[in-house]
């Protein structure tokens, strides 16, 4: 059907943040584990962000689209309660700074096992 678009959280692709992300050196470590999100970002900031946001994107069901917000805990460390970790399978991830000036994204399968490093070169979590 031609007139079908996705409606869920994915955002239209945005080459420009992901470059900026790039030039940034932009690397993030994520883990999801005992109720929490968290993610450790390292990068040529002149300030780090002080609250990430980090949607994970079903493929094909936006209803399990789930989207956090992460505040700074300590420079670089984001933390956010996440009770669902939802159904397992694959996603499409993607963090931004709330004020959406770069944008890294990758895939993911859940449930993650351990710490995935999140970087231009990740596509799927280590076995």
């Amino acid at each position: 059907n031609a007139g079908y678009m996705k409606e869920g959280l994915a955002p239209i692709k945005d080459t420009a943040k992901e470059a900026r992300a790039e030039s940034l050196a932009i690397e993030a470590n994520l883990e999801l584990a005992s109720g929490q999100a968290r993610i450790n970002l390292k990068g040529r900031f002149e300030n780090l962000p002080d609250s990430l946001v980090l949607l994970l994107i079903h493929p094909t069901d936006d209803g399990q689209d789930t989207r956090i917000v992460l505040t700074s805990a300590a420079p670089g460390h984001y933390v956010a309660p996440m009770l669902v970790e939802g159904h397992a399978g694959k996603r499409q991830w993607i963090i931004e700074p709330v004020n959406q000036d770069w944008r890294m994204t990758g895939e993911l399968s859940l449930p993650l096992n351990g710490t995935l490093k999140l970087g231009k070169d990740s596509l799927l979590n280590p076995p």
